[in-house]
């Protein structure tokens, strides 16, 4: 007789688990850097969302690695290194993630430029979200000098970051299609 328990099923060797800890650990570290370009007098405090790019990307290419969770760690990750407002970011990169997963069908069949208008439509939504949030707890208006020049260097910024992205993905597809 075999005993039957829940402890000698067999193990799940195909877990996902593992790389949407790398998606994270990447994208954290990404805010991390982030956070070190604010300190340089070019940005003048306004960063290029370099972590929206990042996500943006994974969810586009990978959505089996990115769970909501992961959008909202990264997003924790910015509001504790750029603002006073902890959740603002966090909440538009849970949006973020989850609008990628309604119209990722549509993106991937679409040519880059369809993609670029996307990102840059969630750009401009991300940071009104924040300017909306950050304007209604402290009831005021910040410049919009900044809030402009974050979402120009962003959006000019979003196919560099694409290629340096996509790059390693399309070589390991080429190893693996080899082997």
């Amino acid at each position: 007789m075999t005993p039957r328990g829940r402890f000698f099923q067999q193990a799940e060797l195909e877990s996902n688990w593992p790389f949407q800890f790398i998606v994270v650990a990447i994208g954290v570290l990404i805010a991390m850097f982030e956070g070190g370009l604010a300190l340089w007098p070019a940005f003048y405090g306004a960063t290029p969302m370099l972590s929206l790019i990042f996500l943006y990307w994974v969810a586009l290419h990978h959505e089996k690695y990115v769970l909501l969770i992961s959008g909202f760690i990264i997003g924790l990750t910015s509001d504790l290194l750029f603002s006073d407002l902890i959740g603002g970011r966090a909440t538009a990169y849970i949006a973020v993630v989850f609008l990628m997963e309604l119209r990722r069908a549509k993106l991937l069949q679409g040519d880059f430029r369809d993609v670029w208008v996307e990102f840059s439509v969630v750009t401009t939504g991300v940071v009104l979200f924040q300017l909306l949030v950050f304007s209604a707890v402290n009831f005021a208006i910040p410049s919009l000098t900044p809030v402009a020049f974050q979402i120009g260097v962003t959006m000019i910024l979003f196919p560099i970051g694409y290629v340096i992205l996509s790059t390693p993905k399309m070589a390991l597809n080429r190893i693996r299609d080899r082997t």
